[in-house]
């Protein structure tokens, strides 16, 4: 019996989806990216959409300070929305949660969320409450984008040279906690057109490079000892950890000569890689990603 054990993330979400149209009336893009866009209110803007969810016990523990709880479970939203060249504009929270969850901890977590909204002045705008067995937030964003800007997975190239902003690895260590997304960055690459393709590092590098340069139809080279690692972690952390939420993006050469020189941030910026021809195989990378339903 194929079980979600053994047919993995990727594949259970391309079977259960098989059936959706991936453009269709409004929506301009549908699964495969980090956001589904739709058409906006002008024809110069587009909507970026957005639903992400965090559970007690595989995305924090019941000792996790509930502040920061509430601004992960919406920072991944703003990390997608930025990693499409787009701002966030509103969000709505599904909270389900145990009966016996004290009020003070949901208003820590929602202290969180709120916190998150003020940093990446977004509007937190309702939502919906159940009772659970397990402790889950569910988050619900709206962004917007111009439409000459929105950066899909699919724009690159073979050639383009890979990026990635920041340190990678430590998740585990509670930098999945703590970390601010790349939304400034990311603008920055979307307004100055230099990035082809862009999505951001939820899973780990070893499992969304793939992702990325299948969407582009391409391969890719990654260059294993120029990755940017987190003080104290390895290499397989680095790859597989997942949660860095840092950008990775590709860029053609010729950009590329622009950006490192231009690059107006004290986040970090390091050439990884490039895109190559789909005939060529890919590094053979010594760890996988993050997978939610594979066994590690």
């Amino acid at each position: 019996m194929n079980t979600l054990s053994n047919a993995g993330e990727d594949s259970i979400i391309q079977t259960l989806t098989a059936r959706w149209p991936r453009c269709s009336g409004r929506m301009l893009h549908g699964v495969g990216d980090d956001c589904a866009v739709l058409s906006g209110g002008s024809t110069k803007s587009v909507l970026l959409f957005k639903t992400d969810a965090i559970a007690e016990g595989s995305h924090f523990l019941p000792t996790h300070p509930g502040l920061k709880i509430g601004w992960k479970a919406a920072a991944r939203c703003v990390s997608d929305i930025a990693a499409m060249g787009g701002k966030p504009l509103s969000a709505v929270v599904t909270l389900a949660t145990p009966q016996t969850t004290s009020v003070r901890r949901l208003d820590s977590i929602y202290r969180g969320l709120e916190s998150c909204a003020d940093a990446y002045s977004f509007t937190l705008s309702g939502g919906e409450t159940i009772a659970s067995q397990q402790l889950i937030l569910s988050i619900a964003m709206l962004g917007e984008a111009p439409q000459n800007r929105v950066l899909l997975r699919s724009g690159g190239a073979p050639g383009d040279h890979l990026w990635v902003t920041g340190k990678l690895g430590g998740s585990l260590r509670g930098k999945h906690l703590t970390f601010r997304p790349r939304l400034d960055e990311a603008l920055w690459l979307a307004h100055g057109q230099l990035a082809t393709a862009m999505m951001d590092l939820s899973d780990g590098l070893a499992s969304d490079l793939p992702r990325l340069a299948k969407a582009s139809r391409c391969s890719f080279d990654l260059f294993l000892e120029t990755i940017p690692i987190t003080r104290g972690c390895s290499l397989e952390h680095a790859l597989g950890d997942g949660e860095d939420f840092e950008l990775l993006f590709a860029c053609s050469p010729k950009a590329s000569s622009r950006l490192a020189a231009a690059w107006p941030f004290r986040t970090e910026l390091t050439r990884v890689g490039v895109l190559t021809s789909p005939k060529k195989a890919p590094t053979l990378l010594p760890t996988c990603g993050f997978d939610h339903f594979k066994k590690r």
